[in-house]
């Protein structure tokens, strides 16, 4: 990313959290979170990541399972496959429920031959905004309970993410 890599958490904060209370940058090469805000005090890092962990999942015949998340493998298999992976969307240690997946059409500059992707994914009282653009997954996050709306969290992630595609990101 060169010269700007050290200041995507500023510059991420600065789009993200007047809408959305915490935001991350992936690349989608491995879905791992390389930026996160808020900055302060690294607050983002804690609402976006957990390191990998043992949960409980349900399977098809209700029965559980247990397995070992990696939240990276879960991010990159949504972007990857557009629909979340068998023991689910898992950030920052909660699971999300995906609900919708469509392409973006209204991006600007965005290069021949690629799609720019927005997907939603849902929680209780909250959810996450994932934007795949050129090559970066762009994510936010927004509480209702912070009186935080999900279509300004996805306006914010959205122009964030066309931000970047002008960037050739």
């Amino acid at each position: 990313m060169g010269e700007e890599e050290t200041s995507w958490d500023a510059t991420m904060e600065e789009w993200l959290t007047a809408d959305c209370y915490a935001g991350g940058m992936a690349q989608i090469t491995d879905g791992a979170f390389y930026a996160a805000c808020p900055v302060e005090g690294e607050a983002g890092w804690g609402f976006i990541f957990k390191d990998d962990h043992e949960e409980e999942v349900l399977q098809e015949d209700d029965s559980k399972k247990k397995v070992t998340v990696n939240e990276a493998t879960t991010l990159k298999a949504l972007v990857d496959k557009n629909k979340a992976p068998e023991e689910g969307l898992w950030l920052g240690g909660s699971k999300y429920r995906v609900t919708k997946t469509e392409p973006l059409e209204d991006i600007e500059n965005v290069p021949a031959g690629t799609t720019i992707q927005w997907y939603f994914a849902a929680k209780p009282k909250g959810g996450v905004h994932i934007v795949k653009t050129v090559s970066q997954i762009i994510v936010g996050f927004y509480d209702e309970e912070k009186g935080q709306s999900s279509g300004n969290c996805k306006k914010a992630v959205v122009a964030y993410a066309e931000y970047l595609v002008g960037l050739g990101y």
